[in-house]
């Protein structure tokens, strides 16, 4: 039955055709295509690849992170390890005091170099834990974090040091290991946002 219209109703519209993929050329279509791939690319996490940002400077908890990152660089992942406030000690080497003020020196001074001299967070009773800690590892010959450091940058992790972190507390990149990149946060969030695994430690 013909369907009828009321007096002053508004009239259906007659949908017109809208402008589709199939108007463009096979060329356009591909190009069309490769642009939504490469936005997918930009923007879908990685599963290959990993970010750990190291903010602790106990000597366990960095452990745990280094344990991660040589692991996952050892099953071919992409790794980044970003060290930030006390996490940065892991990577010190020495201590520079020229050209520092009073605060600065005290924070060189009072802070660690490098993670076989940091406390533990459980136990520590004035580093007497750490010790106990470093021995029973070798005791059982389990390789120490200086050591699962050196194996990460072996294995190709990809270091980065906080640059806020070195303005802060004054430390010059000279007193970092060789070879340690320097970035910002944005760095981190950039690694962070495209990969399929990211830790806080």
């Amino acid at each position: 039955m013909a369907t009828q219209i009321q007096p002053g109703a508004e009239r259906p519209k007659v949908p017109r055709s809208q402008p589709g993929i199939e108007q463009f050329t096979l060329e356009q279509r591909i190009a069309l295509l490769e642009q939504e791939l490469e936005q997918l690319r930009r923007t879908t996490p990685d599963a290959n690849k990993v970010t750990l940002l190291i903010f602790s400077g106990e000597q366990d908890k960095a452990l745990a992170g280094l344990v991660i990152a040589t692991t996952a660089a050892s099953l071919g992942m992409d790794v980044t390890l970003f060290f930030t406030f006390w996490g940065i000690n892991v990577l010190k080497q020495k201590r520079v005091y020229s050209g520092k003020d009073i605060k600065e020196k005290m924070i060189d001074f009072m802070t660690p170099k490098g993670a076989g001299h940091m406390g533990v967070s459980q136990m520590n009773m004035l580093g007497l834990g750490a010790n106990m800690l470093q021995q029973m590892m070798k005791d059982k010959n389990v390789v120490s974090a200086d050591e699962l450091l050196a194996l990460a940058r072996e294995n190709g992790v990809h270091i980065i040091a906080c640059s806020m972190t070195l303005q802060v507390m004054g430390i010059k990149a000279e007193e970092l290991m060789d070879g340690i990149e320097v970035a910002g946060a944005a760095s981190y969030l950039e690694s962070a946002s495209r990969s399929g695994c990211t830790l806080f430690i």
